[in-house]
């Protein structure tokens, strides 16, 4: 049957409230949407960065890090929040990553006290990775460009132990007196000036020697670097050798005290070669031990002084 009028009024009525629905429910998306927007401080943020970084999360720090100075990148902690992705990359052990950030930051601020932070971190790096050798390039490279600042002598305080690491110890002695007085390390150096000294007079076996004993007689020079067991284990070894190629030869069984006269000689030469690296080893955990009971008073942090350039920040422990 066909609708009356009243009907289709009605049915039309409820037709014209489907725009106005569809635009409200556009309206509350908006007003959620909105709602749901994070809004980033960079004081919080970059405290959100230091706080994962003092609980060890170092790969952690630097993604926040580096999303601080993404959204801030004007602001006057950039510098810093760059040096402390480096140090991040090098508490982690990520040393490639840690020079390469530290590298462009020297560049970027070469000659203020920022690019020497930098540099004397790039040497931190190798020092800690114990690549001596290039660590003293670049705490030398620190102490002749900064040599009034608190740089200098964080870098020769360095020197010296990247010299007593490598057993130079009259030169790191030398290198902890050019400390200067009024510097926190003062004391410190100079008590390290006196003890590295000691190092000279270490009980350090010579390898030269070593190898000479093991050759005149098979695990005598194990004996030298009081490896008393190992040089047993040579001795027996070579004598059962030497004993079963000649009683071979003896009994005219000439290729068998061939094959075994021949693996003596291999026996014999991973003796002296044994004996050598003995004493090698024994010299560096002479050193290593030595070198753990001396107090090293250096750790490198940042700190923002008033002028808003960065400081060195240091600690102490003995």
């Amino acid at each position: 049957m066909p609708k009356n009028d009243s009907e289709l009024k009605r049915c039309d009525t409820r037709w014209l409230w489907l725009p106005a629905l569809f635009v409200l429910a556009l309206l509350l998306q908006s007003a959620v949407s909105h709602s749901a927007q994070i809004i980033i401080e960079s004081e919080e943020q970059f405290r959100f960065a230091e706080q994962a970084m003092e609980k060890g999360e170092y790969l952690r720090a630097v993604v926040e890090f580096e999303r601080f100075i993404h959204f801030f990148p004007d602001h006057e902690k950039v510098p810093k929040a760059r040096l402390l992705i480096g140090i991040c990359y090098l508490k982690a052990r990520d040393f490639e990553s840690a020079r390469k950030i530290f590298d462009a930051v020297h560049k970027a601020y070469t000659g203020d006290l920022i690019g020497g932070k930098a540099l004397l971190l790039m040497g931190e790096s190798y020092y800690r990775q114990g690549i001596f050798k290039e660590a003293e390039y670049y705490y030398q490279q620190v102490a002749e460009t900064y040599p009034q600042t608190e740089l200098k002598n964080s870098a020769v305080y360095r020197l010296g132990w990247c010299r007593m690491h490598t057993r130079k110890w009259r030169d790191a002695s030398d290198a902890f007196k050019t400390v200067d007085p009024g510097s926190p390390l003062f004391a410190s150096s100079q008590a390290l000036a006196q003890k590295s000294l000691d190092g000279e007079t270490l009980p350090y076996k010579d390898p030269t020697t070593a190898g000479v004993l093991a050759g005149v007689l098979p695990g005598l020079g194990h004996v030298y670097c009081n490896r008393y067991k190992d040089g047993a284990v040579a001795f027996l070894l070579n004598g059962l050798f030497v004993w079963a190629a000649v009683e071979c030869f003896h009994n005219d069984n000439d290729v068998l005290g061939a094959i075994l006269a021949f693996a003596e000689v291999g026996w014999y030469t991973g003796n002296i070669y044994s004996a050598v690296n003995s004493a090698h080893k024994q010299n560096r955990k002479l050193k290593d031990d030595f070198l753990q009971g001396l107090p090293d008073s250096l750790k490198l942090g940042l700190l923002a002084t008033r002028q808003g350039h960065l400081g060195l920040s240091l600690s102490f422990r003995f």
